[in-house]
């Protein structure tokens, strides 16, 4: 019987992987068509002046992916969405979680839909809730026959989804309630579906998962014995959210909600949405309770304010070259062009480890501290708590050896929140690369013909 259920698994796999390639070929051939059509146009059409574009992010998490939802489907979104907001609409969709969340905490999109972490993180920083779709939800920790508390998870092996998608926030939320952390289980496998966590229960190949409450229910009637439920969520708001940009809200947000009460106001997988009330928002909060934030303090390290940054970089102006604060950077060189302090330096962290105090620095590559003298003081931020590049590059350069090092953990969003000055830069740092995933599209939507 196990053979058998192996079987149908594997070829449930291999034509899953079948469809996902088809809509990664047709989003291809779409994007050659529209940029095609688009700049032929361009050639044909008398010169005038752009209209600046409204970027809209689609965040669709795989473990939880809608059915239906491709990325060929966002033309009628973007353009209807355009034909409202009278002006050109770029819609990316992704199914990259940190990304999005990493999105979040930025201002580059006019426009997010995305599931409820991500709400969570966005309406912390930047974004408005203006309407929401789908139930509310519960997850559980489910763990095989033997293990009865979370804390016996020590030592075992723990199957997530994505490590960034909403099951596995939810999880690591739970997690450390009970004071367990992802490096205390000796194996952490991550994949993309999120069923695939129970079935590795059953075949023995994992110790514990999170999974949805109902589905966890069904599949313990079918598996008696098997398993049990060790913890779950409160209610958490399913399906996906659409936010729009605090300083947008006064001129789109009156237009939105006409593009949400009509027909146009509809993804593909998704449905429609509901206009969110008074009271909505709040119900992110408990999300947010369960945000995998990093710690307030690290030893060896001082934590500083937006305005104790100021202050370090206007000292730092009068003192000799060899001792003046390098204030870096480590967000990735797109955001660096996007939007930075003054004289601050772009030095990405490339990160790979778990966000976790115990993370593994052998798995980061921050080679880029090296063109920092090691006499400097050094001062590390990216996008605010919930962004570990700084926390782990703050932990690098005391290892290293450097004297002076500040963690500035408010980061980007603090320093925006103080209404402090930035600046962008007109292009991306040298032998950057520009380039846009096989699985991810950008659609430029043609702009309203003006009246005659």
């Amino acid at each position: 019987m196990s053979d058998f259920i192996a079987r149908r698994a594997c070829v449930a796999y291999v034509a899953q992987v079948a469809q996902v390639a088809q809509v990664a070929l047709v989003g291809v051939a779409l994007t050659w068509a529209v940029a095609t059509s688009a700049a032929g146009k361009a050639a044909a059409a008398p010169a005038r002046t752009a209209a600046v574009a409204a970027q809209v992010l689609l965040g669709t998490d795989p473990s939880d992916a809608p059915h239906g939802t491709a990325v060929n489907e966002t033309l009628a979104p973007a353009a209807s969405l355009s034909k409202v907001l009278g002006r050109p609409v770029v819609m990316t969709q992704t199914q990259r979680m940190s990304e999005v969340l990493r999105a979040s905490r930025t201002r580059e999109n006019a426009l997010i839909i995305a599931p409820a972490h991500v709400t969570a993180s966005a309406l912390l920083y930047a974004y408005t809730l203006l309407a929401t779709s789908g139930d509310e939800q519960v997850y559980a920790l489910v763990a095989r026959t033997g293990i009865t508390s979370v804390e016996q998870l020590k030592g075992t092996r723990l199957y997530l989804p994505q490590q960034d998608s909403l099951r596995s926030y939810v999880a690591k939320g739970l997690l450390l309630e009970s004071g367990v952390k992802l490096s205390q289980f000796r194996q952490v496998t991550y994949g993309n579906t999120s069923a695939a966590g129970l079935v590795a229960l059953s075949f023995g190949v994992a110790d514990a998962t999170i999974a949805d409450a109902a589905q966890a229910r069904n599949w313990l009637l079918v598996h008696p014995g098997e398993a049990t439920v060790l913890k779950s969520t409160r209610p958490v708001p399913g399906g996906m959210s659409l936010m729009v940009r605090n300083d947008l809200c006064a001129a789109d947000c009156a237009r939105l909600t006409q593009w949400l009460r009509s027909p146009d106001g509809v993804i593909p997988g998704i449905g429609g949405f509901k206009l969110a009330g008074p009271d909505s928002a709040a119900s992110f909060a408990y999300v947010a309770s369960l945000g995998i934030a990093t710690p307030h303090a690290l030893s060896g390290v001082k934590t500083v304010s937006a305005e104790e940054v100021a202050a370090l970089l206007a000292q730092s102006v009068r003192q000799a070259p060899a001792q003046q604060v390098v204030l870096v950077d480590t967000r990735s060189p797109q955001e660096f062009a996007h939007e930075h302090i003054h004289g601050a330096v772009s030095l990405p962290y490339q990160e790979r480890s778990l966000k976790d105090v115990d993370f593994d620095a052998t798995q980061d590559d921050f080679a880029a501290l090296g063109t920092t003298p090691k006499a400097a003081s050094v001062v590390f931020l990216c996008n605010g708590p919930e962004c570990w590049k700084s926390y782990k590059a703050s932990q690098f350069a005391r290892a290293a050896g450097y004297p002076k090092v500040y963690w500035f953990r408010g980061g980007m969003p603090e320093w925006r929140a103080r209404q402090m000055a930035v600046e962008a830069s007109p292009v991306l740092p040298a032998g950057v690369p520009v380039a846009v995933p096989v699985a991810e599209l950008k659609v430029p939507s043609r702009a309203p013909r003006p009246a005659r």
